[in-house]
């Protein structure tokens, strides 16, 4: 669903970038003999033209028509200049540049009262956030936007914004409601306004919204209806797009060969148009049918093709999913080498998409740091502005002094005195009050100064702690596991010097018995080794060499199961959104702390029938490490930790209680604070319960805790069992 989502919002931004295109070389010759506003008008064009294309010619036509603008005065040129120099950033991916061209162009709009182009301002702005994941952010931009595009009747805007606000409330499965009826508001409007391509894919939306809740019958109807729409309208892709959705609704119900139908006839939609990410996708769809119907050659070579476009178009998710295909149809084959090899394969496409969504996270920390550094300019250049114009208004009331000074001369020539006496206490007031002015303008302006030192501060101190909560644990849990692993390994050691002894002496034996030949008189050489067996107890050593094998395996075994619940506990091959059973989890995370654990706290499980959670299985691991880890070090001798597990509505509750401390009410309130502490200086940067905190709001999970001093601590923490954080479709817009 991500990867389809983003073709689609790609598309919105390809057919607006690109809507009705000029030649470029029509444009360049138009350019050469015009003048003014109408030189403005041909760069913007330029720079639309080459938008998608050769970022470095929009950029270059943008400026030069923010250039023009401002020399022939042309406010409106100077606006869009800086819409088009926005759209030039986004596919580049700069995306606090873009919002600083698009406020100034959304402050000229304003300026204006042009309301289209504000809503048109704000509806983008709100887009850029959305691609961040600042779901309120991007939905304070819509409502705005959608406000601005009611005030002026634009329909297409009031649509747009309907669409866009709908498209975020899909992110949380528990406002898929709200979602929906978002995108029934939109729809007649779509329909009024004639653009089949918005109707058709905001059709295909409300579809999946029912898809997602159960609703297959009612997902169906939406999905044929957006078929119909899209094939008048002749968009291929989208035809095929939808098609891949149909056949998804019928491999729900069980009905397999309609659903190869419709996945079939997507791929060969997509093959006639190139549509190359969706032949891909609808490969995949039929290499799992093929996989279900037990036709594993099939399968094979449908996946294949889908790894060769994957791989072409650089499409990681679509060939992450050849890469299963492929192992799973190799294995369905007993061609466990190729299927070993693909399986290979999938582990380093899984690290891949991790390492690139973690740079992702990164980008969106750096640009909320520059946004919140030019709010603050933004707040003090306000203030500034208020000052101004509380000088203006005294100069305004000078005036009038001033004036009725005048007056009152011509009038009547008897006040002359008091006038000029009031005028003198009037100048030292206004005087006064400059000097106040002044001086709490050079106030601001140091504080401004150190607010931003300190802020820079704040930010690298930070950074350091962060880094060194990271090590901590790391050693932790490094330590853990190697004083965990040092036991049985000593087991094995000890266990294979004995068996190396035991071995010498039976062996002498042996070889006595070796060299005995039949037909000879031996009685004289079998007294001998009758001898030394008794000498070197030949039987109790093999005895004891049983039990040593038994040690020695006893000992390997713990070394595996030790290594097992290392791995499910960094998961390392499940980075990606995937079914995962939290009893592994916890059981994983309670080996790796074993080494606290042990002698001193016991451990009560009472596990529920709790069902596979989707989830991110690492990231739930750490929030169970921080959480029992936490628990372990608030019991100061022996003490108890209870785990509890069930399933409550839609949602499956973890509960982890410890007898030990316990907590005040003033620290329960501040330990989901980042670098909120209880533990002496050295032990701990604060970090752990706010880094949990946001892992389980990453979730849309929840994570309450009860305390009492003496009596101990309860974590809850409640996990969706269907957890879908794909977006949905989002249109950014450039219509003029």
């Amino acid at each position: 669903m991500k990867n389809s989502t983003l073709l689609l919002l790609c598309f919105f931004l390809s057919r607006l970038l690109l809507a009705q295109p000029t030649p470029q070389d029509s444009l360049q010759a138009l350019l050469k003999t015009a003048r003014d506003t109408s030189r403005v008008n041909i760069l913007l064009e330029l720079s639309k033209a080459y938008n998608g294309s050769d970022q470095a010619k929009a950029i270059s036509y943008a400026k030069q028509a923010l250039a023009d603008s401002k020399t022939y005065n042309f406010p409106k040129g100077e606006a869009y200049a800086l819409k088009s120099l926005g759209l030039a950033s986004v596919n580049e991916g700069n995306y606090p540049e873009v919002i600083r061209y698009w406020e100034q162009s959304l402050a000229i709009f304003n300026k204006l009262g042009d309301k289209v182009g504000a809503s048109n301002m704000l509806s983008n702005i709100g887009v850029i956030y959305s691609i961040q994941g600042w779901e309120a952010k991007a939905i304070e931009f819509y409502l705005k936007s959608l406000k601005k595009a009611e005030e002026s009747g634009d329909k297409l805007r009031i649509a747009t914004a309907l669409l866009n606000i709908g498209a975020e409330y899909y992110n949380n499965p528990a406002t898929l409601d709200k979602a929906l009826a978002y995108y029934l508001r939109a729809l007649p409007l779509s329909k009024e306004i004639g653009d089949q391509t918005t109707l058709g894919t905001l059709t295909v939306n409300i579809g999946e919204i029912y898809f997602a809740q159960g609703d297959h019958k009612k997902a169906l109807a939406y999905y044929q209806e957006a078929l119909k729409i899209l094939n008048a309208a002749g968009v291929k892709d989208k035809v095929a797009y939808t098609l891949n959705n149909i056949g998804k609704v019928y491999a729900s119900r069980g009905d397999l060969p309609m659903a190869l139908e419709q996945h079939q006839k997507a791929r060969q939609i997509a093959n006639s148009v190139a549509a190359k990410l969706e032949e891909a996708q609808a490969l995949n769809y039929i290499g799992q049918i093929n996989l279900k119907l037990n036709h594993a050659n099939l399968a094979l070579s449908t996946f294949h093709q889908s790894k060769d476009i994957a791989t072409s178009l650089g499409a990681n998710y679509e060939l992450k999913d050849a890469y299963a295909g492929l192992a799973q149809s190799y294995q369905k084959l007993s061609d466990y080498r190729q299927a070993y090899r693909y399986q290979s394969l999938l582990l380093g496409i899984k690290d891949t998409l991790y390492n690139a969504e973690t740079k992702e996270k990164i980008n969106n920390l750096e640009a909320a740091y520059q946004n919140e550094k030019k709010q603050n300019q933004i707040d003090l250049l306000t203030k500034d502005s208020q000052l101004k114009q509380a000088s203006l208004q005294r100069q305004q009331v000078f005036r009038n002094a001033l004036l009725a000074v005048l007056g009152l001369i011509i009038i009547i020539a008897v006040g002359l005195f008091f006038n000029i006496r009031n005028k003198v206490k009037v100048n030292r007031l206004l005087q006064h009050k400059n000097e106040e002015i002044n001086a709490q303008k050079e106030e601001l302006a140091t504080q401004r100064d150190n607010l931003e030192k300190t802020y820079n501060n704040l930010v690298n101190t930070q950074d350091q702690l962060v880094q060194s909560e990271k090590m901590a644990s790391l050693g932790q849990l490094t330590a853990g596991v190697a004083h965990e692993i040092n036991n049985p390994i000593n087991f094995v050691s000890a266990g294979i010097e004995s068996l190396r002894a035991n071995f010498t002496d039976i062996m002498e034996v042996a070889k006595g018995y070796f060299q005995l030949k039949p037909g000879n008189d031996n009685t004289q050489q079998l007294q001998q080794l009758e001898k030394l067996k008794a000498e070197l107890e030949v039987e109790e050593l093999i005895e004891e060499s049983e039990q040593l094998f038994s040690s020695v395996k006893n000992g390997a075994t713990r070394t595996k199961e030790i290594v097992k619940s290392l791995k499910n506990f960094t998961r390392l091959d499940e980075d990606n959104l995937k079914k995962a059973n939290l009893h592994e989890g916890l059981d994983s995370t309670l080996v790796i702390l074993n080494n606290q654990l042990k002698n001193r706290i016991k451990i009560v499980r009472n596990y529920g029938d709790l069902q596979e959670v989707n989830c991110y299985p690492g990231q739930l691991n750490q929030v169970f490490m921080n959480i029992l880890n936490n628990a372990a070090q608030a019991i100061p001798g022996e003490g108890t930790i209870a785990i509890k597990t069930y399933s409550d509505d839609d949602y499956a509750v973890i509960k982890i209680r410890d007898n030990g401390v316990g907590m005040s009410e003033e620290v329960k309130k501040h330990i989901f604070e980042p670098f909120f502490t209880t533990k002496d200086v050295g032990e701990g940067t604060g970090l752990g319960l706010s880094i949990s905190y946001g892992i389980i709001e990453k979730h849309k999970g929840k994570i309450e805790v009860e305390s009492r001093p003496g009596e101990g601590t309860e974590f809850t923490i409640r996990i969706p069992l269907q957890f879908t954080p794909a977006s949905q479709n989002l249109k950014l817009e450039t219509v003029s």
